[in-house]
């Protein structure tokens, strides 16, 4: 086991070294892990799963794209409830069972803010440290070291960080919440010090690339031995209030050639000596509280529900949809404009997303047509 995941592309001394700590506590995740690089050569794919169980938060972002997937939303529209049953424990422990059929490794638990979940440590437990890697991301808010020690205690093996100003005023500010700076700062070190993997994110607002603050941030990343992953502003969720934060080509390219000299990546980076330009599918999907598929945290139509259809079949789905399946160089919802056009239109007024299968996406779709 050791000597092949120090043979894996694209990783770095610290990372082999990471993968071959884990193969000793857990060798059944790990070897999963070393196979995905397997998998995608011989045309198979390996997404990330995203868990958005509730959405729940603490936190009211401005520019939160899962604005519309909240329960105040699903109480106005009475007359889906009956369809849209949240997501439960059985529920996840046999998406846990399909994923792992499927050679798929990864689990992110997300929302909302996950570590306001009453039952975090039963969705963990449903996922199943011993069979995936799993990672919850988090606003910071209630991560002291207790909490860090905790979430590694059960199986969580790495925290994603929000982090969206170095400017502690803007980071506040940013995210509606007085103090959350401090917080998040101190959930850095917390996590470190319990042995957490840790990564820190940010949201790119246009213009902000080319900010010392975003220079100061990608240091503090760097000195701090950690990866920043930047997701852009994207025209969905409570963003399509504020078209002002939507970033341009210039911002993404100036993030590119600062991926030489920092920790830098964002989600069309290649990883891993693995290219797949959108990820959507490919690299990730989102299953809402409702358990419903998503091809990616931005884009509001669901491939399919949990409850009437595997997962296999979904991802079947996907991959034959030529908005999602073939390769492409750019982010389908951050910079296609016909398809950014397609999406705008569909889910203008709609208060509870994901738009189902058949309304959104469907097998009848066709570049050419649009």
């Amino acid at each position: 086991m050791t000597t092949a995941l120090l043979m894996a592309p694209g990783l770095s001394n610290d990372e082999a070294a990471k993968r071959n700590e884990l193969a000793i506590r857990k060798p059944y995740v790990a070897a999963k892990l070393a196979r995905i690089h397997e998998m995608e050569e011989r045309g198979e794919i390996s997404p990330i799963i995203r868990l958005e169980k509730s959405y729940l938060c603490n936190f009211t972002c401005t520019h939160c794209s899962a604005e519309y997937y909240m329960d105040r939303h699903l109480k106005k529209v009475f007359q889906i409830v009956d369809e849209r049953q949240k997501i439960s424990i059985e529920d996840i422990q046999r998406m846990s069972k399909e994923a792992d059929e499927l050679g798929l490794a990864r689990f992110v638990i997300t929302g909302g803010e996950p570590l306001v979940m009453k039952d975090f440590d039963a969705v963990v437990e449903a996922i199943d440290p011993e069979k995936h890697y799993i990672i919850t991301d988090t606003n910071g808010w209630f991560l002291d070291l207790a909490r860090a020690k905790h979430l590694k205690s059960i199986g969580v093996e790495k925290v994603q960080l929000s982090l969206d100003s170095f400017i502690e005023a803007d980071h506040d500010a940013f995210r509606n919440k007085p103090g959350s700076y401090k917080r998040v700062i101190r959930a850095i070190d917390a996590s470190q010090e319990a042995g957490l993997n840790l990564l820190l994110s940010t949201v790119l607002v246009r213009g902000r690339a080319k900010t010392q603050e975003f220079r100061d941030m990608c240091e503090f990343a760097k000195k701090k031995g950690v990866g920043l992953y930047v997701s852009y502003a994207k025209p969905t969720g409570s963003c399509t209030d504020h078209p002002e934060f939507v970033i341009e080509k210039e911002d993404a390219d100036l993030v590119r050639e600062m991926e030489k000299e920092y920790p830098v990546f964002t989600h069309m980076t290649p990883s891993y000596g693995s290219f797949k330009g959108c990820i959507t599918v490919k690299g990730i999907i989102t299953i809402t509280s409702t358990a419903e598929i998503t091809p990616c945290p931005y884009i509001d139509f669901s491939l399919g529900n949990l409850r009437q259809t595997p997962l296999k079949e979904i991802l079947a789905r996907g991959m034959r949809n030529p908005w999602l399946g073939p390769h492409r160089p750019d982010c389908l919802i951050g910079e296609d404009p016909q398809f950014i056009k397609i999406h705008t239109d569909k889910t203008a007024g709609v208060k509870h997303l994901p738009l189902p299968w058949g309304q959104g996406f469907s097998d009848n779709d066709s570049l050419s047509d649009r």
